[in-house]
């Protein structure tokens, strides 16, 4: 299954297997469409964004490109017998210039 999502970060990361060997992992974070939620606790609005563990080249290859509109494509795969949707590809369609709302200052030299 194909989606385009917008991608608002990604980073590569190692860490210790169980046998204690370094395995190179990457990570992702995808921006979800815009939500508005209620239920008996309360009302929510705005953006959720999902935490989502990928292939080291999947996330080395768009480094630098994010954040930007990419064309995933998930597998089906089992964890703890849940059938859960991961990426295992990623192609940036389009970066964004920037997310930023306000451009940031520099705070010490506001001061100065």
């Amino acid at each position: 299954m194909k989606r385009q999502e917008v991608i608002i970060y990604a980073q590569t990361y190692d860490f210790k297997n169980d046998e204690g060997h370094l395995v190179p992992a990457g990570e992702i974070h995808i921006l979800s469409k815009k939500q508005a939620l209620s239920n008996e606790k309360g009302v929510s609005n705005g953006h959720r964004i999902a935490q989502v563990e990928v292939p080291f080249e999947v996330a080395q290859r768009i480094i630098g490109q994010v954040p930007a509109v990419c064309e995933i494509e998930y597998e089906i795969t089992v964890v703890n017998k849940a059938l859960v949707l991961l990426p295992s590809n990623v192609q940036v369609i389009k970066e964004i210039e920037s997310l930023n709302i306000l451009e940031e200052t520099d705070p010490i030299s506001a001061f100065g």
